[in-house]
């Protein structure tokens, strides 16, 4: 880390991503994917093997399902994308759960009077649906999903959009994500980048080289505030 970003205000925002970083939500994003798969009469996936399809958003999820069943992509695809969408509106947190520790982490942050941003692949609509259930709306300064104009990471499109809504310059913000796509849109940026190690990526994240390893969410307070008794909580 350099000198700029070991020095004490530092960050003055920290961004989070959402599925496979806050929240495990791969039981309701197999059960959309399984349902679109289901009107279309074709046979479903394992939690585990859905687990490891998320990131990219929908698109990317079916697309990488098509692939795993070496199916065509072809105009069925874009029939199945809008029946996961269709589905996962209907329910997108009914078995999502919020991982340990994340909340003490976000309260924390804002407490301390550091901007926290959310920057996802998951559709805007369906982010704000599942937030608002989880009660999580209130720990975010920017939240920015996915839509039909904005590129997806690791595009750094919605990364910059997310600093740029919290008034803070990339320097000056540290992104926590669960992927290779989090690593891509912060390195484009030149952003500093901390992966998780509980996500969704088949890759062991240390192989991705990010500029700090979690092994717990609770691990950032101890990275930001080492000497700072917050950290037990």
């Amino acid at each position: 880390m350099s000198e700029k970003k070991s020095q004490k205000e530092w960050p003055k925002a920290v961004i989070m991503d959402l599925d496979g970083t806050l929240i495990d939500s791969a039981p309701d994003i197999a059960l959309a994917l399984n349902g679109a798969f289901a009107d279309a009469s074709l046979p479903p996936f394992t939690l585990d093997e859905v687990r490891f399809m998320i990131g990219g958003g929908v698109p990317k999820l079916v697309e990488r399902a098509f692939d795993a069943r070496n199916m065509p992509h072809d105009e069925k695809e874009q029939a199945i994308i809008e029946g996961v969408l269709k589905h996962y509106t209907e329910a997108p947190v009914g078995n999502t759960v919020i991982y340990d520790g994340v909340e003490h982490v976000l309260s924390t942050l804002r407490a301390r009077g550091i901007k926290v941003g959310l920057c996802t692949n998951k559709p805007q609509g369906i982010t704000e649906v599942a937030l608002n259930q989880l009660n999580m709306t209130a720990y975010f300064d920017a939240i920015v999903g996915g839509t039909a104009d904005t590129k997806r990471k690791p595009d750094p499109e919605t990364l910059q959009m997310c600093a740029d809504q919290l008034g803070v310059d990339v320097d000056d913000c540290l992104l926590v994500g669960d992927s290779g796509a989090d690593r891509g849109a912060a390195e484009a940026l030149e952003m500093t980048v901390f992966l998780v190690e509980y996500g969704y990526c088949k890759t062991p994240v240390a192989e991705l080289k990010p500029d700090g390893v979690l092994n717990k969410m609770s691990d950032l307070l101890k990275i930001l505030f080492p000497l700072d008794e917050v950290v037990r909580g």
